[in-house]
């Protein structure tokens, strides 16, 4: 058995030789030859060969087992608790030095994150100033998914005293400024659509004056009310356009004979009104 586990070792078949150095083990647990054996190609594994952490805490936590169950099998003299003392103190030390290791990474890892929550912090910023300078909602939509998409990257659980500060500072101004731009927006599409009014106001005007007569037609009556007069929603309306809207309304109703009056009265309740 001795034999075929240093054969394996040679081949760098390691998997196998821990495979048979296990079974030397089970079958001889007191046999301190094959135990030492066993524990030298555990220890390099975990010192010199093995990866990750992971795979460095696998090999010396079986270094351990296997030194626990050889103090529990072995002939005990002062010699053999002095070899005993050594892998123990070995293992220990080696498992210090994976305990330093991930502490590192972990220092490391956590610094990383810290320097990504920056520069993803330091983008808001960015952000947040192109919200104030959006000329549209197709525009200030864009950076509203952008500030959505960058503030999921942002690891909140490790965002640091002086970091936390700032991203609540900045989340204040940055939704401040969102409401700001969002009544700026909803201002001028109000503005918009009320010029659209004004302009279709004005046509009807000018187009019913031009040929008063031609409208005692219902159906030509209706089609100017309904791409004019009645094309626009009152209550999206300013009170200065509506003015204006009474006075056109006005000229027209009272230009109609009575079923021209009650025509357009019903043309004001079924025409479909424009959104914006």
């Amino acid at each position: 058995m001795d034999k075929l586990f240093q054969e394996l070792k040679k081949q760098v078949r390691m998997d196998d030789a821990l495979l048979v150095g296990r079974n030397m083990v089970n079958k001889e647990p007191g046999n301190y030859e094959y135990v030492s054996q066993f524990l030298n190609l555990l220890l390099d594994l975990a010192e010199k060969v093995a990866g990750s952490i992971e795979e460095k805490n696998r090999y010396v936590t079986q270094a351990d087992i296997t030194l626990s169950f050889f103090e529990e099998n072995a002939d005990l003299s002062i010699k053999m608790i002095e070899k005993i003392s050594f892998y123990r103190a070995k293992i220990n030390k080696l498992r210090e030095s994976i305990t330093d290791q991930e502490i590192n990474l972990s220092a490391l890892r956590v610094s990383k994150i810290e320097n990504e929550n920056n520069e993803q912090i330091e983008k808001l910023f960015g952000i947040n100033e192109k919200i104030n300078k959006a000329v549209n909602q197709e525009e200030f939509d864009k950076l509203l998914k952008e500030i959505s998409i960058i503030d999921s990257k942002i690891q909140h659980d490790y965002l640091t005293e002086e970091q936390t500060g700032r991203y609540d500072d900045l989340n204040h101004k940055c939704t401040d400024n969102i409401s700001k731009k969002m009544r700026e927006l909803e201002y001028k599409r109000n503005v918009e659509y009320n010029k659209g009014a004004v302009a279709a106001f004005e046509n009807a005007f000018k187009t019913f004056k031009k040929d008063e007569a031609k409208y005692k037609d219902p159906t030509q009556l209706y089609l100017l009310a309904r791409t004019t007069l009645f094309a626009f929603d009152a209550a999206m309306l300013f009170n200065e356009t509506m003015i204006y809207y009474n006075h056109v309304y006005t000229y027209i109703f009272n230009k109609l004979d009575e079923d021209g009056k009650v025509a357009l009265t019903r043309f004001s309740i079924e025409c479909e009104r424009k959104q914006r």
